[in-house]
């Protein structure tokens, strides 16, 4: 049985615990992108035969046309930054010594992108439209983990368009 408040707006926080077990499972498409970053140190987008979309992270099928995406391949060049934000907070509310880059990294003709974090660089640099590559673990498991962070590219960029 619930109990309601009369006012909702009073309450700022719930203790206690919460008993719910899951499992999560990335799918067909997701073993297939998680198993490329760990084996070949690459980051996969599916390709759409019927419009020719691209996307990231990978669809087994067009969400436009639902045309299955069987063509796979591998992003090229270094990726950009498309938004990005400053946490300055951990999980716990507590202060960060340096602030942590987080960012979409998107690549040029495809729909879609990897949220990260930036590293290698002053935080206070960083742009969108910044060109950046991945840094990669030396010991990988199949994980977004496995990309370290984003380090941006010495080369300038600036995005057109949308």
């Amino acid at each position: 049985m619930t109990e309601e408040t009369p006012s909702p707006e009073r309450i700022s926080q719930w203790r206690g615990n919460i008993p719910i077990h899951h499992r999560y499972t990335v799918g067909v498409a997701g073993q297939r992108f998680f198993a490329a970053l760990r084996d070949e140190k690459v980051i996969l987008a599916s390709t759409c035969s019927g419009c020719g979309a691209r996307f990231l992270l990978p669809k087994i099928y067009c969400e436009r046309c639902f045309v299955d995406t069987k063509e796979w391949s591998p992003v090229k060049g270094p990726g950009y930054v498309k938004t990005f934000t400053l946490v300055h907070r951990n999980l716990d509310e507590e202060v960060l010594t340096e602030p942590v880059a987080a960012a979409v990294i998107g690549w040029e003709g495809v729909r879609g992108g990897i949220v990260h974090r930036i590293g290698g660089m002053d935080t206070s640099q960083l742009r969108i439209g910044q060109k950046v590559e991945p840094q990669w673990r030396e010991v990988r498991t199949g994980g977004i983990a496995d990309i370290l962070y984003f380090k941006p590219v010495d080369r300038p960029f600036h995005r057109g368009g949308a």
